[in-house]
Formats: structure tokens, C-alpha cells, sequence
């Protein structure tokens, strides 16, 4: 009940992740290719399991089963010689094994060899001393015993635990893959509480999710300014060869929303090829929406083919089949399409604003990609570049309070006048603010902390206070 407790309420997005860079595949070549392996037994069953932890309460459910199966099996397995001391030694096992769970790459497998190790050395100790007392083994049984101890080393193997350092509950972790997980399935509001409640720890990997989380809702030229902004770098995350897996899986995420493929694709290759095990469910799936999206249906099927063979996604991958799409994947379909650029361009994998533009020089309603190209004007405190992109692709949209914030400032700089704010329609009640601020701002000494007080989320305090160094 303490390991379901734990791993369901503490602990379940470990888990939903490890499933989702995993990949259990019916199909006979693959079921075949565990017995030509080393302890086909365990990875069978093991890779079997994992498939499940993509539910909630099912995942917790066997994990711990499978570690408290082993910790009475390690129990029955010392009690002859330890008697109820054989308490000791087990349940020193099952908080080593469940440490090693906490991992992202530790495999279910490597419990289940133990099990297996422990059964067969169980099974191998009844066959000998049956013999007894009359302290003679026949052939029969020597033989048959030593059949079930290969038979064990065989279907069980010898792990390689040498290779997996003992692990201890990541809860910073856990965090960041709540984040991503509820992003991924696209549950909105949980994120947003996540999100709340995470605030404190002032996290560019949290500035990334909440961007998107406000981008997706057409509120980042309104609320940007409410949360953390880490300059730049919490519009996007890094993509290279010193990031780990997760991070580059999940920089592909900004890509996908604002249409850019070849960049969401570039990210999901590498996040599945530097995962674990090289393969997952989650880059299959992305990638094979991202050959749909580009109308490369051949690509795609060989995607949908291969989760068509799984129990979890086979009904997924049905309803993505060229010619068979339900009309619900086929409005969501027209609907990314619609953000596609229609001309090629060479460009670096991070040039984020040389994309942006791309984006919205082929199509101009593209207003993701419009948040994120003000959204990175205003990062770098450009507000001259930030009035040229907002009057060539967003002076139709509608004016959101950072965006009029901004223009203020852009225009107060420029030698300022009624009808230029008549014409921007900036509201009345910000023109107020802003003259009160910048009073405030020219007197300085105590006027600084009223002024932090009352303007502290506003592009304002942020365009003059803010500083790099202290975000890096």
C-alpha cells in the first residue's frame, strides 16, 4: 500500500514517461527477438508491464506488486537460514529496487531477473534437499536441477546491474515531467495549476511551459509579464548534444505549435534516438502527425504501421490512417495545415526569429507564431523592432495590455503625441498608468519601491529593471 501510495500521488509521471519512451510491439519478428536476447524471460514480461503504466493507478498498481512480490519471495528465500531476522535482507532489497525505479532508465526487467533469481534458487534448493535424509542424490535429480538452474540463468539472466547506479526519488524531476506530461495531453487547466504552484522555483524549463500554456490560449500579449521571464530563454529550450533527452523531446514541442515541422521533427528524432532505448511511443506518434501534417502519407504509415501493432495505440494509429481518419483528426489536421509555411528557407535549427518571420511572411495569421515574434522583440528589450513586427503582422489583432505597454514606451521615445496613441488605441486607463510610473520612475529613492509595488508585473519595470545576469 506505501509503494502504490508513493508512486501513484508522488511519483506517477516517472513512470507515464518511462512508458512513453518505450515501445512494446505484438508482432512476431519483435515477440521473437526477445528469445535470440539475453534473459528473454524478464525483458519480456518487464516490457509487457511498462506498456501499462501509460494509465494512472495501473502503473503504480504493478510496481508495486512486482516489489513486493520480490521482497516475500526474498523473505521466503532467506527464512530457512535467517528465520524472522530474513526480514532484514528483504526489505533491504525492496528499498534498493524501488530506489532504482525511481530512475528513468532503469527497466522493470531487472526486478523481475531478481525474482526470477531467487525463484530459481528456491526451486533448485527443494530439489536437492528432497534427497534428504537420506543424504543421497540420485542422478535423476542432480540432472533435473541443474536443468531448472540453467533453465533460470537462461530465461532470467544475469542483469546488468553493474551498469545501473542506485537511484533516489528525483522530486525536481518528477516537477519538470508533470509539466511536460500535461502539456503533451493537452490538459490545460491541470497545467496552469501546475504551473501556480511551481511559480516559486523561477525555472526556465517552467517559463518554456508557460509561455506555451499562455500562447495556446491567445493570452501571452495580456499576461506575459505576470509570470517569471528569464529573458529569451524561457521562449524556447536548447537543442544539442550536451541536453538530455527529455529537454531536446520537449524543445520540439514550441515548433510544433507554431507549424514549424522541420524543426519539431529535427527535435523528435533526436529526443527518441538519445532516449533509453532508442524508440517510444511518444516520438512515433509525433512524428507520424508531423508527416500527415506535411501530406507525406507514407512517411506517416510507417509510423502508424508499427503502433498499429500495440495494444495501447492501436486504436490511435487506426483513426490516422490515410483514408480512414475520423472527421475530428481530420479538422485538426486542416487546422495545422493552415500554419505550414509555403516556401523553403536554410536557416540555423535555433535561429528562433528568422523562423518566426518566416512563418508569418507566408502567412500572416499565423498568431502563434505573432505571440512568440513580439514575445522575442520584447525579450530583448527592442521596442523599435517590436513597433516594425507589430505593425507588419499584428495591427489588425487585438491589443493586449504588454503589447500597449511596450508601444508606449516605443513611442514616448520617439517624441510622443495624442495622435499617435489615438491611433493605436492604447486604453485611457494604461496612458494613466504609464504617466503615473514614469513620475514615479524620474524621482527615484523611495518613489522606487511604490513603483515596484504597483508596476512590478508590467513590460515597464521589466524594461528597466530586469537584468540578464541575474536570469542566468
Amino acid at each position: 500500500m506505501a509503494l502504490f501510495i508513493f508512486f501513484q500521488f508522488f511519483y506517477r509521471y516517472h513512470l507515464y514517461h518511462r512508458e512513453q519512451f518505450s515501445l512494446f510491439v505484438v508482432a512476431p519478428d519483435a515477440l521473437l527477438a526477445y528469445w535470440k536476447a539475453p534473459a528473454p524471460l524478464s525483458c519480456l514480461l518487464g516490457d509487457f508491464l511498462t506498456q501499462f503504466f501509460y494509465f494512472p493507478y495501473v502503473g503504480p498498481i504493478i510496481l508495486a506488486v512486482v516489489l513486493t512480490l520480490l521482497g516475500v519471495v526474498a523473505y521466503v528465500f532467506f527464512a530457512r537460514y535467517l528465520h524472522i531476522w530474513a526480514l532484514i535482507p528483504a526489505v533491504l532489497l525492496v528499498l534498493v529496487e524501488t530506489g532504482r525505479q525511481c530512475g528513468l532508465t532503469y527497466p522493470l526487467s531487472s526486478t523481475l531477473q531478481l525474482i526470477g533469481f531467487l525463484l530459481t534458487g528456491m526451486l533448485f534448493r527443494f530439489l536437492i534437499l528432497r534427497s534428504f535424509p537420506s543424504n543421497k542424490v540420485s542422478l535423476g535429480t542432480l540432472f533435473l536441477s541443474l536443468v531448472v538452474l540453467c533453465a533460470g540463468v537462461w530465461l532470467f539472466g544475469w542483469g546488468d546491474w553493474e551498469r545501473r547506479a542506485v537511484n533516489r526519488p528525483n522530486l525536481s524531476r518528477e516537477r519538470m515531467l508533470a509539466v511536460d506530461t500535461e502539456y503533451y495531453l493537452g490538459r490545460l487547466d491541470v497545467l496552469g495549476h501546475l504551473l501556480d504552484k511551481y511559480e516559486h522555483e523561477h525555472s526556465r524549463f517552467n517559463s518554456y511551459y508557460r509561455n506555451l500554456w499562455l500562447a495556446e490560449q491567445y493570452r501571452m500579449p495580456d499576461e506575459m509579464m505576470h509570470y517569471y521571464q528569464p529573458f529569451e530563454l524561457g521562449l524556447y529550450l536548447p537543442n544539442d548534444e550536451s541536453i538530455s533527452y527529455p529537454i531536446t523531446y520537449a524543445s520540439g514541442e514550441l515548433w510544433f505549435l507554431l507549424g514549424d515541422m522541420t524543426n519539431a521533427e529535427h527535435s523528435a528524432m533526436l529526443g527518441m534516438i538519445f532516449s533509453p532505448f532508442g524508440k517510444g511511443a511518444r516520438p512515433l506518434r509525433r512524428l507520424a502527425e508531423i508527416n500527415l501534417i506535411n501530406g507525406d502519407e507514407e512517411a506517416a504509415m510507417k509510423y502508424l504501421r508499427i503502433l498499429e501493432k500495440t495494444l495501447i495505440y492501436r486504436r490511435w494509429a487506426r483513426s490516422r490512417m490515410p483514408g480512414k481518419q475520423t472527421p475530428e483528426v481530420q479538422r485538426w489536421l486542416t487546422m495545422r495545415r493552415s500554419l505550414l509555411p509555403k516556401t523553403d528557407l536554410v536557416r540555423a535549427p535555433l535561429d528562433l526569429r528568422r523562423s518566426l518571420v518566416h512563418l508569418l511572411e507566408d502567412n500572416p495569421d499565423n498568431v502563434f507564431a505573432s505571440q512568440y515574434l513580439l514575445a522575442f522583440d520584447l525579450m530583448h528589450k527592442d521596442v523599435g523592432l517590436f513597433a516594425e513586427d507589430f505593425k507588419r503582422f499584428s495591427r489588425h489583432q487585438k491589443l493586449g495590455r504588454v503589447w500597449a505597454e511596450a508601444l508606449l514606451i516605443w513611442i514616448s521615445s520617439n517624441g510622443s503625441n495624442e495622435d499617435d496613441f489615438m491611433r493605436l488605441n492604447i486604453p485611457p486607463q494604461i496612458m494613466d498608468e504609464f504617466r503615473e510610473y514614469n513620475s514615479l520612475f524620474k524621482k527615484g529613492g523611495s518613489s522606487l519601491k511604490i513603483l515596484q509595488q504597483k508596476y512590478e508585473k508590467t513590460y515597464w519595470f521589466f524594461f528597466h529593471f530586469a537584468s540578464m545576469n541575474a536570469h542566468e
